[in-house]
This record gives C-alpha cells, sequence and structure tokens, in this order.
C-alpha cells in the first residue's frame, strides 16, 4: 500500500514478536502482588504480553502505596488486533460501567541512553483495562469475575 498520502514511507504501526513477549516478562517481582492474578490472566493469552499494571486500590491497606487507578495495558504480538478487540469488547459488555477498555495510539522509542530516548516514528498500540473501584465486597467479587472471564478467553484463544 502507498502511505505517502499521510507523509510515511511505510506503516508506523510497531509489530511485536515473542521475543519482545519474553523481554517484557523477564521480572515478574515488578507486578503488584494484588493485580498479579489479572497480569498473569492476560498473559496466559499466547498472544499478548503485559507490559504495565498497577493495583491502585484492590487491596485497601496498601492504597496509598500505589497509584490511584486500578489498570492493566498490554500489547499484541504478531497483529493479533482482532483478538484484543474481542476480549476489551467482552469485557466492556460484560461489565458494562464497572470498567474502562481502550486503546491508544503512543509514540514509540529507542533508548538513547539510560536516562535518554528519541521517538523513532512508530506508533506502539496500547490496550488498556482499568476497574473503576466500588465497596470492597463487591470490588473483590469483580475482580475474580474479570480474572475467570480472561482466563476462559485465554483457553479458548490458545487452543486455536
Amino acid at each position: 500500500m502507498d502511505y505517502s498520502f499521510l507523509g510515511i514511507e511505510n506503516n508506523p504501526i510497531t509489530v511485536f514478536t515473542v521475543e519482545d513477549k519474553e523481554k517484557y516478562l523477564e521480572d515478574p517481582n515488578a507486578i503488584d502482588k494484588g493485580i498479579k492474578e489479572l497480569v498473569d490472566a492476560i498473559n496466559a493469552i499466547d498472544v499478548f504480553f503485559t507490559m504495565n499494571a498497577c493495583q491502585g486500590f484492590l487491596i485497601e491497606a496498601e492504597r496509598d502505596d500505589h497509584c490511584p487507578e486500578t489498570y492493566v495495558d498490554f500489547y499484541v504480538i504478531n497483529e493479533q488486533y482482532q483478538l484484543a478487540r474481542m476480549l476489551l469488547g467482552s469485557l466492556a459488555s460484560k461489565f458494562n460501567a464497572l470498567i474502562n477498555c481502550k486503546v491508544v495510539y503512543e509514540a514509540d522509542f529507542d533508548f538513547i541512553s539510560e536516562d535518554e530516548v528519541a521517538a523513532n516514528g512508530m506508533v506502539k498500540l496500547r490496550h488498556s483495562i482499568e476497574i473503576f473501584e466500588l465497596p470492597a465486597d463487591m470490588m473483590k467479587t469483580t475482580y475474580e469475575e474479570i480474572v475467570g472471564h480472561i482466563k476462559k478467553f485465554a483457553e479458548v484463544i490458545n487452543k486455536k
């Protein structure tokens, strides 16, 4: 396809690989323990890998030690975007106003040094699941239902 009408030479979307998934998931201790089950459910899907998460308010006694939001962000391997759309759509449909699912187009960059980055002209598609705060009893069951939904999704998708 000729992309010149967009002012670019080729498709600017970064394509992630299995090697990228391995690199991003090198340090499992970097994941907040309160959201680890959700992160693990997403990472169990062969073509998804998490890149950012925060347990936020999931554990009341630890909420001051975390950001005010509870979310998981992930990337997709080998352009399997239709699977990410299916997961996010199914979550938004099932959990309505209890969660927010979105895709963010963010500039990609290269590390120049430990403290310096430079834009490389590419764009990463960051898929995001944000859970809204609920009363404690509802929060626990809703979180468990979200994790269960994603685990079922993983079972079906990974069989294909």
